[in-house]
């Protein structure tokens, strides 16, 4: 059934169409009594009239309705009515990523992007939910800038409907499947890190790696072609770049990143340096001052001896080491100056590590701020709830003093390589 403006579902007021696709129409609505703009979007008549359809639909939309992420797009409500099955959803008008490439984004710009969605797609895992179609067109750009994933759920309906009618069209879009899902092979978390890798291959390149004059071809090529080299399409892109993204990129799921937050975080590093070379040859005033400038590492813990202990272990390392008791005093001390890393304890009176290292990332002041978490947790999990608040680094206790000075010192040195690229660019 298609809707006309003026239109009433439920308790909204139909608008006009502002999208449609494979899998469904999307109307701008309007909630009088909330006072709230709305995307509505409505799906084949099948899922309201269809019993067994129905009863997936609802299934799916109560799932993804649970996810609350800032870097996923909210589920308002669902339901049915008049045989329309529809989902409404958080109005986002800035556009999508896929209407700001064509050409390779600012190097800063797409590591930004790509750390946001990657907590996006690791906390729907964590809710054992798949994405099953992660591309430039799902991701919705909202008013400030922020990246936002759609979509959540409609490849797995759609999936569901092929099963169930017998139709041989595997669900996804070629360019951005992953091999298992183009050979109709189960999928899992790798699969989404997969896609991904594959949006950040073209967000830093400007075109995808794969491509055939078919949609078959194409998901072939992901089978039987290797990924082209990036420096040939983007020379200042390092070869640990290439390294990581073709890790994202394994053809083998077990041989790809086990969350995309560790993804994002292996390419920190790998692009940073190569951002870097953009500036080299414009030195100044700033970068002098800032290159002259001891670091400091505020080490957070409320175990004074583990206090002690990381401090003796630094001794060697060029940098003041500052220390905070609890989670309240290091926020306090980061309001007055900031250090240029934090070693993170987690398990804390008051307020947990975890929740200290979200206030620092959401704080526009210090989001940039490298922060290391140690703790005696060692759980996949554990490692996983840290990235998502978004820790740069992760280590276990007891600590080894090797591994903390040459961590702390390559936390330092890319702080620094952030820090120039800063000062050139307010020359």
């Amino acid at each position: 059934m298609k809707l006309q403006q003026g239109d009433s579902l439920g308790a909204y007021r139909v608008l006009e169409r502002i999208g449609r696709g494979g899998m469904a129409t999307v109307y701008r609505a309007y909630h009088p009594a909330l006072d709230r703009y709305v995307a509505i979007k409505v799906l084949p008549d099948f899922f309201a009239d269809d019993p067994d359809y129905r009863e997936r639909f609802q299934q799916e939309a109560r799932s993804v309705a649970r996810l609350k992420h800032p870097n996923i797009l909210e589920v308002f409500d669902f339901g049915s009515e008049d045989g329309i099955a529809y989902l409404v959803l958080e109005l986002v008008e800035g556009g999508t990523l896929a209407d700001r490439l064509g050409k390779p984004m600012d190097l800063r710009d797409a590591i930004d992007v790509l750390e946001q969605l990657a907590g996006a797609l690791d906390h729907a895992h964590q809710h054992g939910i798949l994405h099953r179609d992660v591309k430039p067109s799902n991701i919705l750009i909202r008013k400030d800038g922020t990246p936002v994933l759609g979509d959540f759920g409609l490849a797995k309906m759609a999936d569901s409907i092929r099963r169930l009618t017998g139709s041989g069209t595997v669900m996804g879009t070629p360019e951005y499947m992953s091999p298992e899902q183009g050979a109709d092979e189960p999928v899992g978390p790798t699969s989404d890190i997969y896609s991904l890798a594959i949006v950040a291959y073209e967000m830093l390149t400007g075109r995808v790696p794969f491509q055939g004059d078919t949609p078959v071809a194409t998901m072939l090529s992901h089978v039987t072609k290797n990924m082209p080299p990036v420096y040939e399409l983007r020379g200042e892109l390092s070869a640990h770049v290439e390294q990581v993204l073709r890790r994202g990129m394994a053809k083998r799921p077990e041989e790809r990143f086990r969350t995309a937050a560790e993804f994002v975080v292996a390419l920190k590093p790998a692009v940073w340096p190569a951002r870097l070379a953009e500036t080299v040859a414009q030195p100044s005033t700033s970068r002098r001052v800032l290159a002259a400038r001891t670091p400091v590492v505020l080490v957070v813990d409320d175990g004074e001896a583990n206090r002690e202990l990381i401090e003796a272990c630094l001794a060697g390392v060029d940098c003041r080491v500052a220390t905070a008791a609890d989670g309240f005093s290091a926020l306090k001390a980061l309001q007055a100056s900031l250090p240029d890393l934090v070693l993170l304890d987690v398990q804390m009176p008051g307020m947990d590590g975890y929740e200290v290292c979200r206030r620092i990332k959401s704080n526009p002041a210090s989001r940039l701020l490298p922060v290391v978490m140690i703790t005696s947790l060692d759980d996949t999990s554990d490692r996983v709830r840290a990235l998502e608040a978004g820790a740069d680094d992760y280590m276990t206790k007891p600590v080894d003093r090797v591994e903390l000075v040459a961590r702390v010192t390559s936390a330092l040195r890319l702080k620094g390589v952030y820090d120039s690229l800063d000062g050139a660019e307010q020359v």
